[in-house]
């Protein structure tokens, strides 16, 4: 416990300075090389992080594309750039794709197509979540932060509220530790941490509340995920970089998973003409 503490506010004290900076190329390029260390362990989890052909596209991929994303908003016409963003995002990962499956044509019996395309779907998963992550901050501003509220408040909510009162398992078979009533706690959090960021930004309450529900299931299920994968390829973290919390997918499976959902969704109501908060 001790180490993870030490772990989280050494990585608050580095990653809240990025946030002030957001409004420069500072963020995409830090949340670039934050997604390529995913783009690492994705390859590393199938077991084939020692393969250079492997490891280094994947890496290559992942830092690009939240740069990509990111970059939406030092161009004019951010809705035209965001369209012209994502088909850019879209064609990388087309790329991507088709390079690993040319991997598993020639280092067929060197590779086994199974760990290779386990390592394509993770690797374009982290790619898109960062790059959902740069495009919401471009197109959105403050209100990307909600994405971070989200994961930490039903995180930290659903921990205490787990200890407090969960009896009930959520998913015994991918988290043991995992309780309904934590999950019910952390939908609390999420509703919490929402109302908080509302009366400090003066944003219409009813709407946040009604996001804060499915952010934070969002947020959970994220984190089964990650834990889905993790037992399947037989690890118990994806990585080692921080201490005490594992690697870049064990801290922010949630917000990747957030990511890729407040894309979606930012990017249709900007597409659709959706309601401002």
């Amino acid at each position: 416990m001790k180490t993870r503490v030490i772990t989280a506010v050494a990585a608050l004290a580095l990653f809240l300075p990025v946030l002030y900076f957001s409004d420069t190329l500072v963020f995409p390029l830090v949340m670039g090389l934050v997604a390529a260390v995913a783009g690492y362990e994705a390859a590393d989890a199938a077991g084939l992080g020692k393969k250079l052909y492997i490891s280094i596209p994947s890496v290559l991929y992942c830092f690009a594309l939240p740069v990509c994303g990111g970059g939406v908003r030092f161009l004019p016409g951010v809705l035209e750039n965001e369209v012209y963003c994502t088909a850019a995002a879209l064609i990388l990962s087309a790329f991507y794709l088709l390079y690993m499956l040319a991997v598993c044509v020639f280092a067929f019996g060197k590779v086994p197509a199974r760990q290779a395309l386990a390592v394509t779907a993770l690797g374009i998963f982290a790619g898109l979540s960062f790059f959902g992550f740069t495009s919401v901050q471009s197109i959105a501003g403050k209100y990307y932060l909600l994405i971070l509220i989200a994961a930490w408040c039903t995180d930290t909510f659903a921990i205490f509220g787990g200890k407090l009162f969960g009896k009930r398992k959520l998913a015994p078979r991918l988290s043991p530790k995992k309780t309904v009533a934590g999950m019910i706690s952390g939908v609390v959090g999420a509703a919490v941490g929402f109302t908080v960021f509302g009366l400090c930004t003066k944003t219409k309450l009813p709407v946040l509340l009604a996001l804060s529900v499915p952010a934070s299931l969002v947020s959970q299920l994220g984190d089964l995920a990650a834990s889905a994968v993790k037992r399947d390829c037989g690890i118990k973290d994806f990585g080692k970089i921080l201490p005490g919390h594992g690697g870049i997918f064990d801290r922010f499976d949630s917000v990747m998973f957030l990511s890729v959902a407040a894309f979606i969704g930012v990017f249709a109501a900007k597409v659709f003409g959706g309601a401002a908060l």
